[in-house]
């Protein structure tokens, strides 16, 4: 639930940094870089998401309502990216190489587990982690762009070959002012009454489907938002009080401004997929293959 196009964990590294300073001069600073640097990084992710992250002036800085519901999926991303540092780090003997792993959001976790395995089966390979939403993340392993990625509730994609490697429990989101952000529980069929969110079909429209599929598992077919269009619909539609919305705790939609999240009564899972190409038929790179390895140890 992110925006189109693979984002440059830098990029989202300043993002957090000064989020956190709300201080360009402070945020350079930590960064190692000229208070510049760190402006020209800002526009950068700004015009990439087609959203203003921050609001500033000469003497304020301070988060917009995008940029603060966008954050800690940045900070997702950076866990990530210094994940794969440290799996990098620890390379030592054998023939050296690298490759690029996508990675959308709610996956993560198990991908920061992954590494921590790579890192001691085969710590010669060096892992680049590209940080993008399900759909650019198909689209660049079916265009060669990426060779392997991990997917949050993957569509079918031509070229791309999906494979279920981990199942996690989908829980209920709501905006802070609705009448069932008070329980600490919510059985799925309750909800047949209410619109979901949807995110936008460039970003996932496998999520959109599984949606469709969990609530019809509970006995009911769902509304749906009227439209879903943009890097921020999902969580625009629940915190408006619009809609009501199915995630998961590892994508961390609990710390998103305005919504709560609320276990679900029965067992309903989104899927993680591991994402090939189908041109490969089987015959991965050495590095992709111990990757993957890593991935089903990382996720029994």
């Amino acid at each position: 639930m992110s925006s189109a196009g693979a984002l440059d964990p830098r990029l989202l590294r300043a993002f957090t940094v000064l989020a956190e300073e709300l201080h360009f001069g402070r945020a350079a600073t930590r960064l190692h870089v000229a208070q510049p640097a760190v402006s020209q990084q800002l526009q950068r992710l700004e015009d990439q998401l087609g959203v203003r992250l921050f609001e500033r002036t000469t003497q304020h800085v301070s988060l917009t309502p995008e940029g603060e519901a966008i954050l800690p999926y940045a900070r997702q991303a950076v866990a990530a990216a210094a994940a794969v540092e440290r799996a990098a780090g620890a390379a030592g003997d054998g023939e050296e190489a690298t490759l690029e792993v996508g990675l959308s959001p709610g996956v993560h976790y198990l991908a920061e587990r992954a590494l921590a395995s790579l890192a001691e089966s085969a710590p010669h390979v060096h892992v680049r982690a590209i940080a993008a939403n399900t759909g650019s993340v198909a689209r660049h392993v079916a265009d060669g762009t990426l060779e392997i990625g991990l997917g949050f509730a993957t569509a079918p994609t031509p070229g791309v070959r999906l494979e279920p490697v981990a199942h996690v429990p989908a829980v209920a989101a709501v905006a802070n002012h609705d009448p069932l952000a008070a329980r600490r529980t919510v059985a799925l069929r309750e909800l047949s009454g209410r619109r979901f969110a949807q995110v936008d079909p460039l970003d996932g429209p496998g999520y959109n489907e599984a949606v469709r599929g969990l609530c019809s598992d509970a006995g009911f077919e769902p509304g749906l938002a009227d439209r879903a269009a943009g890097p921020m619909a999902w969580e625009t539609a629940v915190r408006s009080g619009d809609c009501v919305g199915l995630t998961t705790r590892v994508s961390s939609a609990s710390t998103i401004r305005g919504i709560r999240t609320i276990e679900l009564e029965e067992q309903a899972l989104f899927r993680i997929d591991l994402l090939t190409p189908e041109s490969a038929e089987g015959r991965l790179s050495a590095a992709a293959t111990s990757f993957a390895e890593a991935l089903i140890r990382a996720a029994s």
